[in-house]
């Protein structure tokens, strides 16, 4: 098989099973569940569904350039579409089987810029660590600027 159809493949494959997918969710609910995801499509409001896409594509772009400026000291330069291609791989295969994604961000990134994947798994870890640190001040924050109300609850 030439290079042309297998990349034509690798395109149309995916966005056709992704196509199938919504079909089948759809055709596999009830006539009320339908209804019902009508009703809630059209009560959205347009500009909090459009702002909720942007800042979402805003912080997948930033985690996957924190990844990508995380592997530099490491001595590897990884072009960022990579990083950000093996990212939303990792989140597609969490959707089937929780957590696998980290492993495979890694495996990708051996794949497609030769990072072992150790030293790109290595960078995921702390990765998780700084996101549970910074969740952490958050939290404690929060309970500092509202003591009442915690205690209130507590009580």
């Amino acid at each position: 098989m030439n290079t042309k159809l297998k990349k034509i493949l690798k395109t149309i494959i995916p966005l056709l099973l992704g196509i199938f997918l919504i079909w089948y969710s759809y055709n596999s609910a009830t006539p009320t569940e339908r209804a019902e995801l009508i009703r809630n499509i059209k009560k959205a409001d347009p500009f909090w569904v459009g702002l909720s896409l942007v800042l979402g594509t805003l912080s997948h772009l930033s985690r996957a350039y924190r990844w990508k400026f995380m592997l530099e000291p490491l001595g590897y330069k990884p072009k960022f579409i990579n990083s950000f291609m093996a990212l939303m791989a990792g989140y597609l295969a969490n959707l089937g089987i929780p957590r696998s994604g980290e492993f495979l961000r890694a495996a990708t990134l051996k794949t497609y810029e030769d990072i072992p994947v150790e030293k790109g798994f290595g960078t995921i870890i702390s990765e998780r660590l700084a996101d549970l640190i910074i969740l952490l001040s958050i939290i404690s924050l929060a309970v500092i600027l509202q003591t009442d109300n915690v205690l209130t609850y507590f009580a």
